[in-house]
């Protein structure tokens, strides 16, 4: 029992940062929300996410690629779940407990979301090492990778990029 008491103050801890990082918006960049997508260390720039939610019915939607799951219901609002993961690596997400979805700002596109494997936590680039280039899935990264202190690898997701890229754009 203490172990899930843990891991709902971990979520709530994240939630409440994020809402923090979102309040400061223009004074200073907001920094990175750490994910995991495809198995890989992913920053998301929180400017480009509006809110991460636990994961929701998907209403599968007909004639679309694999990576497009379908629709969900927000509050009202239907958005397009995608599946970035398979769509960088072919290999379908698992959907556990840890899974969320990713809600796009307006700023980058409107009702669009994406499923990410885990939340890992805050990050900024300040604190890591840029260690090389990767053209590995150009369409929606940038191109160079960052080490933190612990040696884990990270990739920046870049969210304009990629909802503008031909391989997201045709989901049929």
């Amino acid at each position: 029992m203490a172990g899930k008491s843990t891991l709902k103050n971990y979520q709530a801890n994240i939630l409440e940062r994020l809402e923090e990082a979102k309040k400061v918006g223009s004074a200073a960049p907001a920094g990175y929300l750490g994910v995991v997508i495809a198995g890989k260390h992913v920053l998301v720039n929180m400017q480009e996410i509006s809110e991460t939610l636990p994961m929701m019915e998907i209403y599968p939607v007909p004639l679309v690629k694999p990576w497009f799951l379908g629709v969900a219901n927000v509050r009202g609002v239907l958005y397009a779940i995608n599946d970035i993961g398979q769509l960088m690596s072919g290999e379908v997400t698992t959907i556990s407990s840890s899974a969320r979805v990713l809600l796009m700002s307006d700023e980058v596109t409107s009702h669009v979301a994406f499923l990410v494997e885990k939340l890992v936590g805050l990050r900024k680039l300040e604190g890591m090492q840029k260690v090389s280039d990767t053209l590995e899935h150009a369409f929606c990264l940038r191109h160079e990778v960052y080490e933190d202190q612990d040696g884990n690898q990270w990739m920046v997701l870049d969210c304009m990029k990629l909802v503008q890229s031909k391989e997201f754009i045709q989901s049929y």
